[in-house]
């Protein structure tokens, strides 16, 4: 063969200088389809079998190390110097025409491989930068280590050796050699790696905002459905905060993935199995790591974000300061699983909510006692992983770290906040149960305010009075909940939440079903009837009372809050505005009372007889009104309430450190106020409408009745004689106009006494209807006793 007089030239190749070795090009591979080098001789005049089969074998050698031969060459649409990160697919050769038949067919066998190790340390090269991730850094390492230890030992102490030194080596012992260990590695790392590029690709070639987009949307419709994460006590249903974002390389998990599903591809082939699982015991090695600190300790070290869970708050460079304002949003928001790469062994929903609690817990356990390890802090008697484990290693491994975790909770919320006694207080000061002081020093003293419209001027005198009561309140110094609420006067009133939260969590049909309960058209037709009180839409529209809009508003210190969200003191609110509500329509029918039974002129001996059966008929109005409000308060209070509170109390008094679940005593809590809430027949918005409609009725009876004392004197001749000095000098009595007032009142009580039983019955019927046909029948039996305790009171009324 003919040297040619080619310079060779080292260079720095501004087109990949990123400042690593891998840019520094010393003498690249020779080009001889584009600069050849060496003259071949034509292998059409060589005769010798053997000579031919050597030169061969020489240019095979040089194939399988990545470069190309005289008579094996790129093909001339090779380029190395043209090259990206997601398109490494590896020359292509072409072999000589004139070369024997049989030394072709071995050839074009071998040259595969060459072609495998050009895209092997293609790959190593390219994805070996740290945006790229540790775990991926991890797989290059091993391929060059295979490619140094194992490909290349092999063909230099194997292959080259026997070339040189043995005269009877074939291009047939080439391929033997090869056979005995490298073939069927490289092909399985080949096979990886182009996986791998090819996700690469499908992710630099899609729409990221657009598929991020989708993935939102597409994880809003499945919250709509009913989670399958069921806890040790049952089914419960919880909201698992995920990031649905892609990230643009494959990387962490997902590569972990593909080595998974080769290792599943290759499960028939016991050789392939031992390598594959090496390489991913290897690689997983910092995701084991990192899983083992998030479970042990609750750090999140992932600079390259590859594991499941994610730290939003870290992504804008924040470092979280807790505090009571902003601890809740960073429970809820700061750590969620990444759902892009997420393995096969952590799909399960049960799997993804103990790893991600276990750490939740953990890091609030941190913040409240302001450490930064809990390693021997109940320390686990477990190995550290050594690769990530699956089916019930895995469960074990999570089970023993989630109950840890727990207890760890346990021990916090029950030694150092006293919980149960926290939960007792909620239920008296906050849900206002069961608080006899509260409604003795603040609702009396406070009934005028209430009753008026509100107003900034009433909402300053309620925050006042009720300043005083907490000064004054008897319990002292064991008080937490009560110092931390505040007062004030919401813009929406009672029944505009209702009927937010009905809209939100009553379907169309369970309010279409109602109403087409019996004679319930009629009713409606009887509401928009104006009875001096307006329509029945204004009623609803225009309640502007401040006993409608007093709400009392607390803000739960870290870490309660985590337990206690902002969620369950919503639900809190609602109940507690709804306990108002009836208290003090009973106040003030416990004051109409005074003023029909105690009050002198209402009293007088002297009325004339049609005076006297008028003020009867309205001790017997009063007296249904009175008896309808004390069997909803007494039903919600004791029936609901009572009961409601006594279960809780019963788990919380039955749980300890070894059975104590974060999650399962949310679950309880949220349990409490949910059967409070649908039981108290809340979740309804038509029957709330006609129970505050009943109720405003009975208000403006009231109104009426402590309005008359100076009517009653100007209708009744004996009673105008005996208090005429009290009265104004314009009021004077006259019989026709005493006659024609009388007949005004008998109408308007006619109206008022009325409006109140038909309204009293259609919620009778609205109640039963409901129990029984409702879509909601929790509490079925419940609801049920209600109505049948409001017809007995109809009936007992009646009769």
């Amino acid at each position: 063969m003919e040297s040619k007089n080619i310079p060779d030239v080292v260079k720095l190749d501004e087109k990949y200088d990123t400042g690593g070795y891998t840019t520094r090009l010393v003498n690249y591979q020779p080009i001889s389809h584009t600069e050849l080098k060496v003259k071949s001789y034509p292998l059409d005049q060589i005769k010798e079998q053997r000579v031919q089969e050597a030169l061969v074998v020489r240019d095979l050698l040089n194939v399988l190390m990545g470069l190309e031969g005289v008579y094996i060459r790129y093909n001339n649409s090779y380029d190395p110097n043209r090259r990206s990160a997601e398109d490494l697919r590896g020359p292509d050769y072409k072999i000589a025409k004139n070369m024997d038949l049989s030394l072709k067919s071995f050839a074009k066998r071998i040259v595969k491989l060459g072609k495998m190790y050009s895209v092997l340390t293609d790959f190593s090269e390219w994805y070996n930068q740290p945006v790229y991730g540790s775990i991926l850094h991890k797989l290059c390492q091993e391929i060059r280590r295979f490619l140094t230890d194992v490909y290349l030992r092999w063909l230099v102490e194997g292959v080259e050796y026997e070339y040189k030194n043995n005269v009877q080596f074939s291009i047939r012992d080439i391929e033997q050699v090869l056979n005995q260990e490298c073939i069927y590695k490289t092909q399985l790392l080949y096979e990886l790696v182009q996986d791998i590029c090819r996700e690469m690709a499908r992710r630099a070639m899609m729409d990221r905002n657009a598929v991020d987009f989708d993935n939102f949307i597409h994880d809003l419709k499945m919250d709509e459905e009913p989670t399958e994460y069921v806890n040790g006590a049952g089914s419960n249903g919880v909201l698992l905060m995920a990031d649905s974002r892609v990230c643009p390389y494959a990387k962490g998990g997902v590569v972990l993935q593909i080595v998974q599903n080769h290792l599943r591809q290759n499960w028939g082939n016991q050789n392939n199995v031992t390598f594959l699982r090496h390489i991913f015991q290897s690689i997983s090695n910092q995701y084991c790591t990192m899983l083992q600190k998030w479970l042990l300790n609750g750090d999140l070290e992932d600079p390259y974000d590859e594991f499941m869970i994610t730290d939003t708050v870290k992504k804008f460079n924040a470092e979280p300061m807790v505090n009571s304002l902003n601890s809740e949003r960073l429970w809820d928001t700061q750590y969620v699983i990444r759902k892009d790469g997420l393995m096969e062994q952590f799909l399960d929903k049960k799997v993804q909510f103990k790893i991600l609690m276990t750490g939740k817990l953990l890091n609030v356990i941190k913040a409240s006692c302001d450490v930064q390890s809990l390693a021997s802090v109940l320390p686990l008697d477990i190995r550290p992983l050594q690769e990530i484990p699956k089916g019930t290693q895995l469960a074990l491994y999570l089970d023993a770290h989630y109950k840890r975790a727990n207890q760890l909770t346990w021990t916090l919320l029950y030694d150092g906040y006293n919980l149960p006694h926290i939960l007792r207080e909620l239920q008296r000061n906050f849900l206002l149960f069961n608080n006899a002081n509260f409604f003795k020093n603040f609702l009396t003293k406070g009934i005028v305010e209430l009753t008026k419209m509100r107003t900034d001027s009433v909402q300053i005198k309620l925050q006042r009075l009720f300043s005083q009561f907490q000064r004054c309140d008897e319990q002292g110094a064991e008080n937490i909940i009560l110092p931390l609420m505040n007062l004030q006067l919401d813009k929406n009133s009672f029944y505009s939440l209702i009927e937010q939260f009905s809209s939100e969590n009553t379907t169309t049909s369970d309010n279409s079903e109602l109403l087409q309960a019996r004679n319930f058209d009629n009713l409606r037709d009887m509401l928009m009837r104006d009875l001096g009180f307006g329509s029945a839409d204004e009623r609803s529209n225009d309640v502007r009372y401040s006993i409608h809009h007093i709400q009392f508003e607390i803000l739960m210190p870290f870490p309660l809050n985590v337990l206690i969200s902002r969620p369950y003191i919503v639900q809190y609110q609602l109940i507690q505005r709804y306990l108002l509500l009836l208290h003090y329509y009973n106040r003030i029918l416990e004051d109409t009372w005074f003023e029909l039974n105690k009050n002198k002129i209402w009293r007088h001996p002297g009325f004339a007889p049609d005076v006297a059966r008028w003020i009867r008929r309205c001790r017997i109005v009063h007296n249904h009104m009175s008896q309808f409000m004390k069997v909803i308060l007494e039903f919600t209070t004791l029936d609901v309430i009572h009961s409601e509170s006594r279960i809780l109390e019963q788990y919380i008094n039955n749980t300890n450190a070894s059975s104590f679940e974060f999650s399962t005593c949310q679950m309880h809590i949220q349990d409490f106020l949910t059967n409070i809430m649908s039981h108290s027949l809340l979740t309804n918005g038509s029957l709330v409408r006609l129970l505050l409609q009943t109720m405003e009725i009975v208000h403006k009876y009231c109104k009426f009745v402590t309005s008359l004392r100076k009517t009653l004197c100007l209708i009744d001749f004996r009673l105008y004689e005996h208090y005429r000095d009290q009265l104004p000098q314009d009021h004077f009595y006259d019989e026709a106009t005493s006659i024609t007032k009388l007949q005004e009142l008998h109408n308007y009580l006619e109206v008022v006494g009325n409006s109140f039983l038909q309204h009293r019955a259609a919620f009778a019927e609205g109640v039963r209807f409901y129990s029984e046909h409702g879509s909601t029948r929790v509490g079925g039996n419940l609801i049920s006793t209600l109505a049948d305790r409001l017809s007995s009171e109809m009936v007992a009324l009646t009769s």
